[in-house]
């Protein structure tokens, strides 16, 4: 239809005219949008712990195998009066990603880079904390999988809801009790049970080797299948042996232009730029550097790392939040440490009392992203203050902390911070 025909029509036709072509336009849009991807759970049980009501459930993916904590499928409700201890042997030789936040942190944008970049098993728990219930996250879920460029990266996500449990009434009750009071800022964020977060996420996975992952954590490109070897290799059931990786901060849009899967040489050409640095490097750089950083950037990458040579003393290094993945048999983290305040250094400093040797591997590595300007995205108007609410609590848990690994592991004493 040339312009002068169109012109040429009277006003009716023209209408017409018009309305076909949105009429048209609006079918091919609804055709070739997406279909909303329906999160399914996989248990209808609930699991009560600690004062704490915890769902277990999935989304469509067909690849997750969901831990189960009782052989009668009958029953509603699991009491744990605690964690089960986990024997490596009886799990898949398998490694997952444990990971948790808050519903109301939850970023799909985020989540979605992560089920792209991670190509295993994943298990996320999330605390429901004010207004938000079950529904909520599942339609955060379900947003995160309409981002995802292929349906077959979401199929090893397992994700699992808890709240705090209303006195002792039920918890498909307490699940629909909304609390009336909006509280402060400070008092919502210092109240986060990030450790039993952090413990859920791994009682209900279901292999054999796990890793750790906090809020914003990407990795290095095809972290998942070069470490699983290493870890088969070098950590085998019955060693008292962890990788250590090391982590950065690596600016966002170099990160994304790179489609969120950087190397090693991509990393050092950033940091030679300035556009990457180690973790915290600026402002609390004992809390996450590892020695020898200019010799593991030159050595060259290879696609079957190893260990990188280096000896790893933990004694005067009590703030060292090391990055490690394992056996699913290290420590648990301890849920009387509260948010902000030491609830990362605790189980750093079980895991050297309990013996483990750290093994640092070549190559692989974990990052934040910051963008133009930021300084660190784990810094919030609220840290201090959170922080200063928390510091009793916390002062009381490494006090017990330190009374039971007295007497747990009385030989290694002068080999760890505390």
């Amino acid at each position: 239809l040339r312009s002068s025909d169109f012109f040429s029509m009277r006003p009716l036709r023209i209408a017409k005219y018009i309305l076909f072509i949105l009429l048209v336009y609006a079918a091919s849009t609804l055709l070739l949008r997406k279909p909303l991807v329906k999160v399914k759970s996989a248990e209808q049980k609930w699991v009560i712990h600690n004062g704490f009501c915890i769902r277990p459930y999935l989304h469509a993916g067909r690849n997750v195998t969901l831990r189960s904590l009782s052989d009668s499928g009958n029953r509603a409700t699991v009491v744990l009066k605690g964690w089960p201890k986990d024997d490596p042997e009886v799990f898949i030789d398998d490694l997952t990603l444990l990971t948790h936040s808050s519903a109301s942190a939850l970023d799909e944008d985020y989540l979605s880079k992560l089920l792209t970049n991670w190509r295993g098993p994943i298990s996320l728990a999330v605390s429901l904390q004010g207004h938000q219930d079950e529904g909520y996250v599942r339609e955060k879920i379900e947003r995160t999988l309409e981002l995802l460029p292929d349906p077959e990266y979401a199929t090893q996500l397992a994700v699992h809801i808890m709240f705090e449990r209303v006195r002792k009434l039920s918890c498909d009750r307490s699940s629909r009790i909304r609390r009336d009071d909006i509280l402060a800022d400070t008092v919502f964020f210092a109240s986060y049970p990030i450790n039993t977060v952090r413990n859920v996420a791994r009682l209900f996975s279901s292999t054999r080797y796990i890793a750790f992952a906090d809020s914003d954590y990407l990795f290095s490109s095809g972290f998942y299948d070069k470490i699983l070897p290493i870890l088969r290799e070098n950590a085998p059931v019955g060693s008292k042996n962890a990788l250590l990786y090391r982590i950065f901060e690596i600016d966002e849009e170099e990160s994304r232009l790179r489609n969120y899967q950087l190397t090693k040489d991509d990393l050092k050409t950033l940091i030679d730029d300035e556009k990457a640095r180690v973790f915290h490097g600026k402002r609390w750089s004992q809390g996450h550097s590892v020695p020898k950083l200019p010799e593991w950037l030159e050595s060259p990458e290879s696609t079957r790392p190893g260990i990188f040579d280096l000896t790893i003393k933990l004694k005067k290094r009590k703030f060292w939040e090391f990055q490690f993945s394992g056996l699913r048999d290290v420590p648990l983290f301890d849920e009387s440490f509260p948010y902000r305040v030491d609830n990362n250094l605790e189980l750093r400093w079980e895991v050297c009392r309990a013996g483990y040797r750290l093994l640092p591997i070549e190559d692989l590595f974990v990052y934040h992203t910051l963008s133009n300007g930021e300084d660190n995205k784990d810094d919030g108007a609220n840290k201090n203050a959170i922080k200063k609410k928390n510091l009793s609590r916390s002062s009381k848990a490494k006090k017990a902390l330190i009374e039971r690994m007295k007497q747990l592991y009385p030989d290694t004493k002068d080999d760890c911070p505390y």
